[in-house]
């Protein structure tokens, strides 16, 4: 996945927002986690802003796609990789990185209008089958996590982790304290914002114990390989 520079680190935070857009408080918010992830030792370009879009239309706020576009753009600015759930189209509108997909139907097109450098991911719940059937099609990341189920098991990533070194991404509310379980078993990303938005010092705060507990965990896991 072409999220990261060479020499980041393989686990990074993943921010979801949306699809109800709060522009002010939002970019409120980012620009102090962005502060933050830019003031840590990680390089750039490991850490991404999800976009969800609506279930069914961006018809429910006639404004969605103006503040999308200026989310992204800021993301862009502060070295974010930039994916938008939902549909390819749109998502190619709004000049994201790439998508993030509900149906491995919509994959060939997706590929399609991206190019080889977009960036191509499927959700695929709690299923192996899924992340199996996405590799084959060619997927460039995969989602685990099922709503209203909590956190999948780390177990999950035993067969993504042996099938390619392609990134999976851990969605629910993880914790830092529960972060470093995912990160050890191979997780590409760590969905953070329910922690970070959550916190109860602030953002910023919370941007740092996630960054720090992912760090523990990977030098956890070098010393146990050595």
């Amino acid at each position: 996945m072409s999220t990261k520079k060479k020499g980041a680190p393989p686990c990074g935070l993943w921010l979801r927002v949306g699809p109800d857009l709060a522009l002010d408080l939002l970019m409120r918010d980012l620009k102090q986690i962005y502060f933050t992830i830019n003031g840590s030792a990680y390089e750039k370009n490991m850490h991404v802003l999800e976009i969800s879009g609506p279930e069914i239309n961006n018809e429910s706020d006639p404004d969605f796609k103006a503040k999308a576009a200026v989310l992204f753009a800021m993301a862009r600015d502060n070295g974010m990789a930039t994916i938008y759930r939902g549909d390819a189209a749109f998502a190619h509108e709004l000049e994201a990185d790439g998508v993030l997909l509900r149906d491995i139907k919509d994959l060939p097109a997706a590929r399609d209008l991206f190019g080889e450098d977009g960036i191509i991911g499927m959700a695929c719940g709690l299923s192996n089958e899924d992340a199996a059937a996405a590799y084959d099609a060619g997927a460039d990341f995969v989602s685990f996590g099922a709503k209203n189920k909590g956190l999948p098991s780390a177990d999950i990533l035993t067969f993504w982790t042996m099938l390619t070194d392609k990134p999976a991404l851990i969605e629910g509310a993880v914790t830092n304290d529960y972060c470093g379980y995912f990160v050890q078993a191979g997780a590409g990303f760590i969905d953070s914002g329910d922690y970070i938005w959550g916190h109860g010092k602030g953002v910023m705060q919370g941007t740092v114990n996630m960054l720090h507990a992912i760090e523990i965990a990977l030098e956890q896991g070098d010393k146990a390989v050595q």
